[in-house]
């Protein structure tokens, strides 16, 4: 193969939907996710993932982000999530969907509790929740709250 060949052949693949970065994708999009109920968890990941499946078939891309905090922390929390089955699912069909369990959210919930809790393998933990929605927001991300 050319040289020239391969180089515009890896110049198309980086640049396509799928790969893309968070700094260079079309749309932004965070959900905050603050209730625990399993209905508003589950209408959050179904935004996520029709977001992503809207732009993938319009040959696009987003960078999406869950914020969970307060009482919605309970989203990423490994045994006590009602959701846990559906993130796994989530993150397996979209590895790019950032899941972000709130610091402040989960000390609070742990002292209410007695006990420590341990975040799904697929999530992060993250300072604040709510420091990280404002740093979204100044690069542009659209914020939904389902």
């Amino acid at each position: 193969m050319h040289a020239a060949f391969r180089f515009i052949m890896l110049a198309v693949l980086l640049a396509a939907p799928w790969a893309a970065r968070a700094d260079t994708v079309a749309h932004r999009l965070v959900i905050h996710m603050n209730d625990p109920t399993k209905e508003i968890m589950i209408e959050a990941l179904h935004n996520a993932a029709n977001v992503m499946d809207y732009y993938r078939a319009h040959n696009s891309s987003a960078a999406i982000e869950i914020v969970a905090n307060g009482r919605g922390v309970t989203m990423f929390v490994k045994d006590m999530s009602p959701v846990g089955a559906e993130v796994a699912e989530l993150h397996t069909r979209y590895p790019a969907i950032v899941l972000d369990a709130c610091a402040i959210s989960l000390a609070n919930t742990e002292k209410a509790l007695g006990r420590k809790l341990e975040v799904m393998p697929q999530a992060r933990v993250i300072p604040s929740g709510a420091v990280r929605i404002i740093e979204l927001e100044e690069q542009h991300y659209g914020y939904l709250k389902p």
